[in-house]
C-alpha cells in the first residue's frame, strides 16, 4: 500500500504549510480554516496560490487505509507509533486512550504522505498540527539536507545563534533574556530547523515554542552554535567539534527507528559541527547575556561566505 507518486505541484493552490524554507500543500479535507489553528502556526500557513508545493499531504484512499490488525509496530513512541503495515511503513498517532486519529503513510523522500483520519479526529480539529507535522517534517527533512534541533534561536544583524538544550537546560529563560536585551528577534525558544544548502547552514523558526511562545517564519545564516548551561555568570568557552557533536546528537531529533532517515541525519551534523563555530555558553538570567554573545556575530560578519 504506497504512497501514491503523484506530483506535489497537484495541490497548488490549496492549503500550505511552509517550515524551513519547505512548502507543503495540503488537501483541503486535511486543512480546517486557518482561524482553527493555534495562533503560533499562523505566520507558517498559506493560501498556495503564491507558490508550488515540493512536499503534498495528501488523503489516502480508503482502499489502502491501515488497520491496527494489519500494523506490525516496529517502534512506540508514547503518543505515536512506527511500524509497517502489508510490509509498507506507516506512523500511528493516537490519544492517550490509545485509539488511534491519523494513520500516515510515506512516499518516496517524503515527497508526497498518505493521511487517513478517524471520525473521533472530532476530539483533534486540526488533524496536521503538534505532533504530527513535526514526525512528518523528520522525514522531510532528512532527504533535504535538514533536521530539527531541540533548541532556541536568535537572529540579530543578519545572523543566527542557535543554543541546543535538552529540557530544562533554560531555553525560555534565555529567551526572554534575549527579548529583554531588545536587540534582534527570537526566532523559536524551543525547536529549530538547520539545513544545509549551497551556500552554507541555515536557521529557520519553527511553529513549535516552549514557554516564551516565540514561533517566527524567519531565517538566517547560522553563525554559531551555543550549547547552554544556567552558570552564576555568563561566559562562551569553544568546544572541540567532537565534544560539540556529541551534544548535538542528544538534543537532535534523530529517527534511530529508521536506519535510511537516521544515516542521512548522522552525517549532517558531523559536517554541521565543523562549519560553524561551537560553543559552551554559561548565562545568568540576565539581559546582559548579549553582551557574551554580539563578538560571535561580529565574526561571523567577517568571515568569507
Amino acid at each position: 500500500m504506497p504512497a501514491g507518486g503523484a506530483a506535489a505541484s497537484l495541490l497548488q493552490g490549496n492549503p500550505t504549510l511552509s517550515l524551513g524554507d519547505i512548502t507543503v500543500g495540503m488537501a483541503d479535507a486535511l486543512c480546517p480554516p486557518f482561524s482553527s489553528w493555534p495562533g503560533v502556526y499562523q505566520a507558517f500557513l498559506s493560501d498556495g496560490l503564491r507558490q508550488a508545493s515540493e512536499v503534498t499531504f495528501a488523503c489516502g484512499s480508503e482502499q489502502h487505509r491501515p488497520a491496527d490488525d494489519r500494523f506490525v509496530c516496529a517502534c512506540d513512541l508514547d503518543i505515536w507509533r512506527y511500524g509497517h503495515v502489508d510490509g509498507t511503513g506507516a506512523y500511528r498517532f493516537h490519544h492517550r486512550d490509545g485509539s488511534s486519529y491519523l494513520w500516515a503513510v510515506p512516499g518516496p523522500e517524503y515527497g508526497r504522505v498518505d493521511i487517513w483520519t478517524h471520525a473521533e479526529a472530532g476530539r483533534r480539529p486540526v488533524p496536521l498540527r503538534y505532533p504530527v507535522d513535526k514526525v512528518l517534517f523528520m522525514g522531510v527533512l532528512a532527504h533535504r539536507s535538514g533536521c530539527i534541533v531541540h533548541s532556541c534561536g536568535w537572529n540579530c544583524q543578519g545572523h543566527a545563534i542557535v543554543f541546543p538544550g535538552v529540557s530544562g537546560a533554560g531555553k525560555s529563560t534565555l529567551s526572554r533574556q534575549l527579548m529583554a536585551a531588545g536587540a534582534g528577534a527570537v526566532l523559536s525558544d524551543d525547536r529549530m530547523v538547520l539545513r544545509n544548502g549551497p551556500d552554507g547552514f541555515r536557521a529557520w523558526g519553527t511553529p513549535w515554542p516552549g514557554d516564551a511562545l516565540q514561533a517566527r517564519n524567519e531565517s538566517a545564516p547560522l553563525a554559531a552554535l551555543c550549547f547552554i548551561e544556567k552558570s552564576p555568570v555568563n561566559y562562551v568557552r569553544p568546544i572541540q567539534p567532537a565534544d560539540a557533536l556529541r551534544r548535538l546528537a542528544a538534543t537532535t531529533s534523530i529517527p534511530w527507528y529508521l536506519p535510511e532517515l537516521r544515516d542521512r541525519v548522522l552525517p549532517l551534523l558531523e559536517q554541521l559541527v565543523f562549519a560553524v563555530p561551537v560553543f559552551r555558553l554559561g548565562f545568568r538570567p540576565e539581559p546582559d547575556v548579549v553582551d557574551c554573545l554580539l563578538p560571535l556575530l561580529e565574526d561571523a560578519g567577517r568571515r568569507p561566505t
